[in-house]
């Protein structure tokens, strides 16, 4: 499709209202750094993050006319028709914020890593308010998760209450765009403060380039971070989940199954309680992990 000489090229950063609000790729000191974009109806539905194109309609106005490929979409169940609705775009990697208050719920990991691996999208693993434990608690924790480290699922250790607690994490985030996932009390807002230092100059900014008199946390924002990439604050994907998996996805989001492909007994084998099962032999002799294998059965049950 070619363009048109008056297209602009933009990522969507938030939402007011019916409008879309377009950050534009290239700047000048003519133009503003947000515009308010309504979207041609052709279009599919826009989320934050999303890379379009879009012509002026007006002062600091504009509407969309393309999307452009995404390399990943995270979605969600809209509840008022069977589609599913898109809550962040183009996002290289998530997040799982979980810790020690109020608790760490593996089987809550697990459906998070499902959901992921159905994305496709890489995942890291952060076990924040480090200061809470005591060097043998941690030892113990780092026992009960030694099975995600087999998994070459990336482990960071942080706490916003130290000095340069948060530097593990901030090292994994340059030059990505990110998204924080995870149960409530986590801690996911203070390590939004701890790397965005200057959020609510941000927000200040981008409330005052809308129009509007305060930006609240209650609609998806892309902020850009200091040290290269973006970050994706969004409550619709705070509680990330396996929504509507079939079960052969959910099972393939388990990869360390695929190692025990066509050994079962049964060609249709579930890896539930059939007998001549590859998997619950390998759990007996120790090779792959008892909570992950019940992890999974688990959500199969629920599903």
């Amino acid at each position: 499709m070619a363009s048109s000489l008056t297209e602009n090229k933009g990522q969507i950063i938030t939402r007011q209202g019916d409008r879309l609000i377009v950050s534009p790729s290239s700047r000048t000191v003519e133009q503003p750094t947000t515009i308010r974009c309504a979207q041609r109806k052709k279009l599919p539905p826009l989320t934050v993050g999303d890379w379009v194109r879009w012509e002026p309609s007006g002062d600091n106005e504009g509407v969309i006319t393309l999307l452009e490929k995404r390399k990943s979409l995270l979605t969600r169940p809209d509840p008022f028709n069977q589609r599913k609705k898109p809550i962040a775009a183009n996002v290289d990697q998530l997040i799982i914020v979980t810790a020690p208050e109020p608790g760490i719920d593996l089987l809550q990991i697990d459906r998070i890593l499902v959901a992921a691996e159905s994305i496709p999208i890489p995942s890291i693993l952060v076990i924040n308010k480090l200061d809470l434990l005591s060097q043998d608690e941690k030892i113990e924790l780092k026992e009960k998760l030694l099975h995600y480290k087999n998994l070459e699922l990336p482990l960071l250790w942080i706490s916003t209450k130290i000095t340069g607690g948060v530097d593990p994490l901030q090292q994994q985030l340059e030059g990505k765009s990110s998204v924080l996932v995870g149960p409530s009390g986590g801690g996911k807002s203070s390590i939004i403060k701890s790397l965005l230092p200057d959020l609510d100059i941000a927000v200040g900014a981008l409330s005052e380039g809308i129009g509007q008199g305060r930006h609240t946390t209650s609609v998806s924002t892309l902020y850009h971070l200091q040290n290269g990439g973006t970050l994706i604050d969004s409550p619709g994907i705070r509680e990330f989940g396996i929504w509507d998996l079939d079960e052969e996805t959910l099972r393939n989001g388990f990869r360390e199954f695929g190692h025990y492909a066509g050994m079962c007994r049964f060609s249709n084998c579930r890896h539930l309680n059939e007998p001549g099962c590859a998997v619950s032999a390998a759990v007996e002799s120790g090779e792959l992990s008892a909570t992950r294998v019940e992890n999974y059965r688990n959500l199969i049950q629920n599903q």
